[in-house]
Parts: structure tokens; sequence; C-alpha cells
């Protein structure tokens, strides 16, 4: 049978979700429903617990109000930084008024985008359809000729004589659609529940870069996929953790079993609790009939992954203890234990050992836990990386920009990127080449790249001796060694000075003055940093 899906719609969205389930057809059932809030949510439970529909899809604030009501799947139709952008281009060629109206927050990119593009912007947030309206009133009073926003935005605009845009890229409706019939295949063989993952597609040939530190971390998710023990996965808000656990699910023996994942930081205690341990028949108001199983139960032979365990509740971290003791679980209402059969892996980015010390964290668990530890690299440990990461993210942005074109870009800018502290890791480089990408449709000039990224480059174009000032490479040369033996004599309360001067000489280049000084690169941010 093929899979069922509902999508909800009452606005100018329902357009691209008709076209588009066209072209899905064949491979689910797709049904367009108009209704919304609590229409759309006393219709959606009928569908799922009389067992006729598998997944619902829905966008906006009528999206977040069935994800914080509905029990059922539920695929969430995504806006991003990129999608923004494109919307935001196409609002420019129409108007130099141009406002733009999201749902509950703003998003990063516009204050660059703004003034790279020169557009003069408006932004309001709304939560309910009474706060869209009178938004969009105020920028029709400001002189906003043009809307950006979701369908119900679009269509308030057009009501009041505006011309209008909507925010939502027809790529991110595809991934909607392609998420929801995941899901319901999943659902169908027993393997998947919501905010969970069965199907893993990322091996270790997936890390990108050649590295000696990446080249070392493969060979450790190799090493930790030849063994059955517990992993913990440790590493930086965006380095990639989930992807090195699917990595090491995919090189074991349990790789053609279920890989379900959760992030125990998105969920409240009572949804993390039926999520992990599931729950029977009647044991709370609107448990499904027949009960569910936990995600310990579902990946009965596979992986489970604990995303942001550091977030675990105490309570819950008792409970996982016993379970990885004595391999049972169970279930919210249920008097008896099941067998279960699982690896785990865990990850965090915060220092659970840390934790232990302040009591915020299970001293037994984090041994149990830390049979096997995997510490990820920082971006800007493995600088030598980020071109190739670069060029990938570049080529794979939906974007009609030239491969010369990138190639022109990347020589001019990878220096600079590989200098940089890159906080936000492989994910916030990603969000950089998006953002590129999307304002060379634009910029025949890519020589004032640089202003793209003023929260990037902060600090860099007002240092001493910057490129357009820089003194001669001998000179340049001769100041570097003296700073090197200046900071080989100094104490350690004056190194973190030095450190400074020589990034003023190279323009913040973190490459150049740790070779400069002679000392390595995470040295150099460190002491930059003043920790």
């Amino acid at each position: 049978m093929k899979p069922r899906i509902v999508v909800f719609s009452i606005s100018a969205l329902a357009g691209t979700l008709r076209e588009i389930a066209r072209d899905y057809s064949s491979s689910a059932n797709i049904e367009l429903v108009p209704k919304a809030y609590e229409d759309a949510l006393a219709y959606a439970r009928h569908r799922y617990y009389t067992d006729t529909a598998d997944v619902f899809i829905a966008a906006g604030s009528n999206g977040a109000f069935l994800q914080n009501q509905l029990e059922a799947p539920l695929v969430i139709i995504r806006t991003d930084g990129f999608d923004v952008m494109q919307a935001l281009a196409s609002a420019r060629k129409a108007s130099a008024a141009v406002g733009l109206v999201s749902y509950e927050h703003s998003f990063d990119e516009l204050e660059q985008f703004a003034r790279a593009f020169d557009v003069p912007l408006s932004t309001r947030t709304y939560r309910t359809p009474e706060d869209a309206r009178r938004a969009v009133r105020e920028l029709a009073q400001l002189g906003v000729k043009v809307v950006v926003g979701s369908g119900l935005v679009t269509e308030i605009a057009q009501e009041m004589g505006m011309e209008a845009i909507l925010i939502y890229s027809r790529q991110g409706v595809v991934k909607a659609f392609e998420e929801a019939i995941r899901l319901a295949s999943a659902k169908a063989s027993g393997g998947l529940r919501r905010n969970s993952q069965a199907y893993t597609y990322h091996t270790e040939q997936d890390l990108i870069g050649n590295s000696r530190a990446l080249e070392k971390l493969r060979n450790t998710i190799r090493l930790c996929g030849s063994i059955d023990f517990s992993v913990l996965i440790q590493g930086e808000t965006g380095v990639g953790k989930e992807l090195v656990a699917q990595s090491i699910h995919s090189s074991s023996p349990r790789a053609g079993k279920p890989f379900v994942a959760i992030n125990c930081a998105s969920l409240t205690e009572s949804l993390l609790e039926s999520e992990l341990f599931g729950y029977e028949e009647g044991a709370f108001s609107g448990a499904v009939k027949g009960g569910r199983a936990g995600m310990f139960e579902s990946a009965q032979g596979g992986t489970v992954f604990l995303d942001e365990i550091g977030d675990m509740p105490l309570a819950f971290q008792t409970r996982l203890l016993r379970i990885l003791e004595d391999n049972t679980v169970r279930r919210i209402g249920s008097a008896s234990s099941r067998k279960v059969d699982f690896r785990l892996l865990a990850a965090s980015n915060v220092n659970l050992q840390q934790a232990v010390e302040e009591g915020r964290f299970r001293e037994d668990l984090y041994f149990r836990l830390n049979e096997m530890l995997i510490h990820i690299p920082p971006l800007r440990e493995r600088a030598e990386d980020i071109g190739e990461l670069a060029g990938y993210f570049l080529r794979t942005t939906p974007v009609r920009v030239s491969k010369s074109k990138f190639d022109a870009f990347l020589q001019l800018a990878l220096p600079v990127l590989q200098s940089l502290p890159w906080p936000g890791n492989i994910r916030q480089l990603k969000n950089v080449c998006r953002r590129a990408a999307v304002l060379m449709l634009q910029e025949s000039d890519l020589s004032s790249w640089r202003t793209w990224f003023p929260d990037l480059l902060v600090g860099m174009e007002n240092s001493p001796r910057s490129p357009l000032q820089q003194t001669n490479p001998s000179e340049v040369m001769n100041n570097m060694n003296a700073l090197a033996l200046a900071y080989s004599r100094a104490p350690m309360s004056e190194r973190a000075s030095i450190v400074r001067e020589a990034l003023n000489l190279v323009s913040g280049e973190v490459n150049r003055a740790a070779e400069g000084l002679g000392i390595s690169r995470s040295t150099v941010w460190r002491l930059n940093k003043g920790s």
C-alpha cells in the first residue's frame, strides 16, 4: 500500500503543494485538505486514529500549532535564510521598498543581505492570523509595496493591494514531501516514529576533507563500527555529530537494522518519556489505541542515538542506566518489561565530565556511555579541509551560478575563510556558502565579497594592517620574526597581546600568525579569545 499523506493548507501555498503533489502521485496517496488550527487538529486526529492516514504536512503558524498538539507524525515545511534571500532578491526586482513578515522569528542573514543589495527592508513577525494582518497593515502604512511571507501573509498583502512573494521555495516543499514519504514507509515497516530516524544514509566517506585530523576520525569510526561498545561522541555545535553516529552504524554489523535518533534537548519531559519508553493503550489521555513502542523497542537489533544527552533530566538518566544494565524496557502504564537489543551512541556539545562534577549528570551513566570516546575536531583545527567543504557546499546549493564564478569566489575568499575561528563550525560554513551563492546572482564584482559578511569578518577590515594597507612582505616577515622571539621569551600573561599583534600584522589570518609564531592554530585562537 502506498503511503497516505494529508497536507493542510488554506493559503496561496496550496497551488505549489498541488503542483508538486502531482509529481509524487505514483509514490504516495496525497490529499490536500483546506483546514487549519483546531479544525485541522480534529481532522488529523480522526484520520490517524482510524488508520486512514500515515503522515501529515503543514507550514507556518498552522504547522507550529499542530506540532504542539498532534500526536501523529508531522512534517513541517521549513524555510531558512537561503529561501528568504531568494524571495527578497525577487522582491527587489519589483520594488525598492520591500517588507518581510516571518513566523515567530527573524533571520540573522537579513541585515547583511539588505546592506549588500541596498534594500530598504522592513521586517515584522507574527504568531496568529491577527498578528499577520496587523503586521502587513503596518508595512503598508510605511509605504512598502512588496511583501515577502507565508501563504497567509501573501493573501493578506494581496487583499490590501500590495504585491506579494511567497517565502517558501519549491525545494523546501519537495523536501517536506520526500520526508513525509520516508516517514510513512518506515512507519509501515514498524521501524520509525515521530522525532526519530530509522534509516541512515551517511558513511565515513561522507566526511568531506583530507586533513590528518579527519583521516584519524575516519579510522576511529571504522574501529568503533567493528566493536559493539557504547560510544560517546563529543564536539562543538555544528561539527556533525549525528553524521559520525550514522557512519558508525553504517560500518557496524547492525547496519541493516534501524538507526533511531532523538534529540534529548528538543522535547519536554513528558514527551521524552513516551518517546524513549513507549506506552500502553490507555496509559494517559490521548494515548494511541494499542499503545506504541518506544525508541528502544523500535531500534530492535539496531542503534539508538541520543543527541544532546547532557540535557537529559536526572530521572531519565537513572532509567536509561537500568535499561543499559539489564537490556529491558518497561512502557508507561505497563506492569511488565520487554527484552530489547540495541547499541547506544550518545553525543554532547558540553563537557560531560564537568557536568558529573557539578552534579548535573550521573557518574555511573557517564562511564557506561564512555566505553569508546570520539572527539570531533572543530573546523578551525582542520582549516585545510575548508576549501573542499566550501566547494562542495557551493556546488550543491540550488542556485544557478556558474562553476567558474564559484571558483573565482573561492580563489578570493579561501585564505580568509581558512583563518576564521568558525564557532558554528561546518554548519556555519555551509550557511556562509549559501549566502554567497545567493549574492553572486546579482553581484558581478566579486572583489567586494567581504562586504557580504560583516558579521563574519568583524574587526578584520579595521585591523592596523589590512590587505589594502599591507607593507612589503620582507617588512612583515621581519616584524613577525621579532614577535616570535618576543613570544618565546614572554611569560604566559603577556603572550595573548603578542598573538593579537601577530594577527593584526597578517590581517587576522590565523594560519599565517600560527606559522610565524611557531605555535598551533588552536593556541592562536584561544589566546586571541583571552581564554
